[in-house]
């Protein structure tokens, strides 16, 4: 039997596509260039992914936007922060939305501090605690463990237990820890200071309390940073993987995170 024809005005299109495509047109457009960066990157990571900005609606979008969390926005409301809604929450989305009952356990590093000396604060309208209710709210088995540097921020509420931290002491990473008491978490985020220094600090005396199949996120990853974990992790026995999530003009700027599980368990192993 003959294939079918391809409608004509479909067959143009392909046409007019390829065209442009010799012309340089497709190449010079910033959504299809890739970074020299994230070729370099993608030698080190287990794999480079890229998750491009859009506005569906879905559970963790509207409840960022309930509690005022930048992670993510519907984009019909008025926000508490001055920049655009980091796009997290599509992935986290593709990551949890299957298993949201089963995870008991979260831990996020940065509240959102309204004080202006504190680096990376909020800002004076800021929500602190958001993010951390809506972890609360999207994963309804869950405790969640927040932590902080700015002690003024620290609350209690049901399933939710805060606690005061300097990411980029060893020694106050491990004192946090102590007074928490629990471990085999299955989601920890850092979404604190938004530096190597205290992001590597703080995943180098946390990761041993992730459960064996959680996953740990550094969010807020910015360009000039990426090479600094590609070469960190690159060195260590755990499956990291950089996500650049571009937004419109296809920049790469401060929306990238790096996922960290731990090595497959012998269960794992294809003979």
């Amino acid at each position: 039997m003959k294939n079918p024809r391809l409608p004509q005005r479909f067959t143009s299109s392909i046409q007019r596509y390829f065209r442009r495509f010799r012309a340089g047109r497709i190449q010079q457009d910033p959504r299809h260039v890739r970074h020299p960066i994230e070729n370099e990157l993608a030698t080190n990571f287990d794999r480079s992914q890229e998750w491009h900005h859009h506005s569906a609606p879905h559970l963790l979008a509207s409840l960022c936007d309930l509690y005022g969390s930048d992670k993510g926005s519907c984009g019909a409301v008025v926000t508490p922060y001055p920049w655009p809604a980091h796009t997290y929450v599509d992935l986290y989305a593709q990551l949890f939305d299957h298993c949201r009952s089963n995870v008991k356990l979260v831990f996020e590093c940065g509240i959102g501090s309204t004080d202006p000396s504190v680096p990376y604060n909020m800002g004076e309208s800021g929500k602190p605690g958001a993010s951390l209710r809506v972890w609360r709210d999207y994963f309804p088995n869950a405790d969640v463990i927040g932590a902080d540097l700015d002690e003024t921020v620290l609350f209690e509420e049901p399933r939710i237990r805060t606690f005061q931290v300097d990411q980029t002491s060893p020694t106050s990473v491990t004192a946090m820890w102590q007074a928490v008491g629990r471990r085999d978490f299955d989601v920890m985020i850092d979404d604190g200071l938004h530096e190597p220094a205290g992001a590597l600090t703080l995943f180098e005396h946390s990761i041993d309390l992730l459960a064996p199949h959680g996953i740990y996120v550094i969010e807020d990853v910015h360009p000039e940073h990426l090479r600094t974990y590609s070469t960190h992790f690159a060195s260590l026995n755990y499956r990291a993987s950089i996500v650049i999530l571009r937004r419109t003009p296809g920049e790469l700027e401060w929306n990238n995170l790096v996922l960290i599980r731990k090595p497959w368990d012998g269960a794992h192993t294809v003979p």
